[in-house]
């Protein structure tokens, strides 16, 4: 296999196909002899196809994967780990035959040392993973209000090491006055039974057009076997840029192990200045300057994916976020993946970072588990300038638990405050958790918001959660209408609530599935589950985004009536109205977001001009076909909008109904049941990746009543 990382580590990715998944506990040594099992390839979720389907509950329980791998033989200098990305679940591994360690993913991942198992040749891998519930497994509670998945979601690779090393959880710069550009960088090692040598610590800092900018004198170490060791160094960078929402500046900081000439180890690892605090009168500040927070909560979850999402849609989600004019995303309720925290970083996306939990803040096996995933979770994300908060828990309350894992968060990270969110202020009370967080976070308790000051030790609050509307599916234009009041009520409340009530996240993100009380998926979206906007979306994008924007719904239908209700979302502060015979009306926008307006129905084109922008509404008739626009994010993943026309080919925004699809082999798609996209308003998005990169593919796509197309993919291209 050829390494994907020059030396002195080096990286194979064993993602691709040729891993095989089967049901249940089979032999690790021969898997096949009990099942032939399913082609898959990384990551992976055995749900993916099950979610949004009413009824139907996801499989929980024991799964074997396997794959046959040709591997170099091992090198007695080098180390030989397997490392998988987050997922829910524990399990074990075998590596030909040899049992290789046990692990408790944890949202965060393992790492198993396989050095002794490997040969030269082909090597089996097996994997076996379960996501049953657990008290000591994370969140600890049987039916979360999201998805306990299955699979190895987070992809796997292996890292051949050198035995004298650098440590990457141990590392981290950290700016200590930004004024000057004065960092400390902190960098772990460790000697996995190499040679004792003499070593050079060797530290390079660069700024974002990759020059060198710092580069202190070289620190002597030397590591006996079995030995660890830590290194602070001190730096100052000329003329520092700091990171923020508008300017997410970020540098690198390379640390490099010598001996001599050679080097042993290099990492590298990108960090920001900037000074964040909460302060009781201004809330939120951000480098001095008072920044209101406003922000959305994210699920790590997609239709026909699951939570096996490949790199390309973590940033599209990021990316998204920041576009329609939010600034900060609560991660609910687990840890997420290092691609979309990156993409934060890149993009100028605060993140308020939470450990697993939903209802079930305890002690005993609970806690315990807690402390495990804080600390694996800090330790790996506190390099992010994007991460402000750590969250220690959602909706559930103990004493002793947020004591000790608000210590636990100050020894890894004393820089950053603690949070938790809560939606019961009297329970708060009476189990006397309120002021053990520095920040309280506030569920939908609007009329505790002056308690929530009060209590935190920073006199500061951040409504967690806010404005749920379950039912708002895109294309209901009622309720849309209604779970966008919903919102700007929140947000109004919020933000009239003075000093101390530092900013806010809707709830939600997107729409997603859920097991609890048999509800099945939830439409509290300001986008739908495959990210399409609803007027929420619109109304945020109009709100904060300072671009011209200007977007009309509303059922414009031949045939339907005379008086119609449409939905004008624009950041103008008026909009004129003009009718097809010319005749217009001016209408007033009081404050940049919606207005609703009753129109009468004249069987013409409707035309809406705001300062900068303008959008026309077209009359429609009965459906007739369709059209599908795709754009590449990745070499292998293209993203699908299906439009509905009528004969006249405009677009029909009133068709309700479902897209099949039929994939080509090797390929998944954000397809309910592996088959269908729902068709929303005329509209539907999904998103397609392929097995291969730059081959020519295609897929097959019926719209009942609207006739059938075979639809080319795109290949190649990356969004920057």
């Amino acid at each position: 296999m050829n390494p994907t990382c020059p030396e002195p580590r080096r990286i194979v990715p064993l993602d691709a196909a040729g891993w095989r998944w089967a049901a249940g506990r089979l032999s690790p040594a021969n898997p096949a002899a009990q099942a032939p099992g399913e082609a898959v390839s990384l990551p992976h979720c055995w749900n993916a196809v099950d979610e949004y389907v009413s009824g139907r509950e996801l499989r929980r329980g024991w799964a074997t994967y396997w794959l046959d791998v040709e591997l170099p033989a091992p090198e007695p200098e080098r180390e030989v780990r397997l490392r998988c990305g987050g997922f829910h679940g524990v399990g074990r591994a075998w590596l030909n035959g040899c049992a290789v360690g046990r692990f408790n993913a944890d949202y965060l991942g393992f790492d198993l040392d396989i050095t002794e198992a490997v040969r030269a040749g082909i090597n089996r891998l097996a994997i076996q993973v379960c996501n049953r519930y657990s008290r000591a497994i994370l969140p600890g509670i049987r039916d979360p209000d999201f998805h306990l998945y299955g699979g190895l979601g987070g992809g796997l690779h292996l890292a051949l090491l050198p035995r004298v090393r650098l440590v990457r959880r141990d590392c981290q710069a950290t700016s200590e006055e930004v004024a000057s550009g004065a960092v400390r960088i902190e960098v772990g090692m460790m000697n996995c039974d190499g040679p004792c040598t003499a070593l050079s610590l060797q530290i390079a800092v660069r700024d974002p057009a990759g020059r060198t900018v710092a580069e202190p004198a070289p620190v002597d170490v030397a590591l006996a076997p079995g030995e660890s060791a830590r290194r602070e160094i001190r730096c100052e960078i000329p003329a520092p840029q700091l990171w923020s929402p508008d300017t997410p500046v970020l540098y690198e900081a390379e640390a490099a192990l010598r001996c001599g000439a050679e080097t042993v180890d290099r990492i590298a690892w990108t960090f920001g200045l900037r000074t964040a605090e909460f302060d009781p009168q201004r809330g939120f500040v951000l480098n001095g300057k008072p920044t209101g927070l406003r922000g959305v909560n994210r699920h790590e979850n997609l239709p026909g994916f699951g939570f096996a999402l490949p790199p390309a849609l973590h940033a599209e989600d990021a990316r998204l976020i920041k576009e329609l004019g939010f600034n900060f995303v609560r991660l609910s309720h687990y840890p997420q993946s290092p691609a979309f925290l990156d993409a934060c970083d890149r993009l100028g996306l605060l993140v308020y970072a939470e450990l697993c939990s939903w209802k079930s803040v305890a002690g005993g096996r609970w806690l315990r588990a807690a402390e495990t995933q804080l600390a694996r979770m800090i330790r790996r994300d506190r390099h992010h300038p994007a991460v402000i908060l750590w969250g220690l828990g959602n909706e559930g309350r103990h004493r002793d638990a947020y004591l000790r894992l608000r210590a636990l968060a100050r020894e890894l990270d004393p820089s950053r405050p603690t949070i938790y969110a809560e939606n019961h202020a009297r329970r708060a009370r009476r189990k006397k958790t309120a002021g053990l967080t520095d920040v309280w976070g506030l569920n939908y308790e609007f009329e505790e918001l002056d308690f929530a000051r009060e209590a935190a030790p920073t006199g500061c609050v951040v409504v967690s959660e806010c404005a749920n509307l379950p039912y708002a599916r895109r294309g209901h234009w009622a309720a849309e209408a209604q779970q966008a009041t919903l919102m700007r009520g929140a947000v109004r409340r919020t933000e009239a609530a003075g000093p101390g009530a530092a900013g806010w996240t809707l709830w939600s993100f997107a729409d997603y599935a859920t097991p609890r009380r048999q509800r099945w998926f939830r439409e509290c979206g300001v986008v739908d589950g495959w990210r399409a906007p609803k007027l929420a979306a619109d109304w945020a994008r109009a709100r904060h985004n300072p671009e011209p924007f200007l977007s009309v719904r509303g059922d414009w239908s031949l045939g339907a009536g005379l008086r119609r209700r449409l939905y004008v979302a624009t950041n103008a502060r008026e909009v004129r109205m003009i009718r097809a015979d010319g005749a217009s009306e001016l209408l007033a926008v009081p404050e940049p977001g919606w207005i609703e307006v009753d129109v009468g129905f004249d069987d013409g084109p409707i035309r809406f001009v705001g300062a900068g922008v303008e959008t026309t509404l077209e009359p429609w008739g009965e459906p007739a076909g369709f059209s599908v626009r795709t754009e590449a994010l990745a070499p292998n993943l293209c993203r699908c909008r299906l439009q509905v026309a009528d004969e006249r080919g405009a677009p029909v925004l009133g068709f309700e109904g479902e897209a099949v699809i039929r994939l080509p082999a090797g390929a998944r798609a954000s397809l309910v049941g592996g088959e269908t996209a729902p068709v929303h308003a005329g509209q539907a998005t999904f998103y397609v990746e392929t097995a291969r990169a730059g081959a020519e593919i295609s897929m097959e796509c019926h719209v009942v009543g609207c006739g059938q197309q075979s639809i080319r993919l795109p290949t190649g291209g990356e969004r920057p």
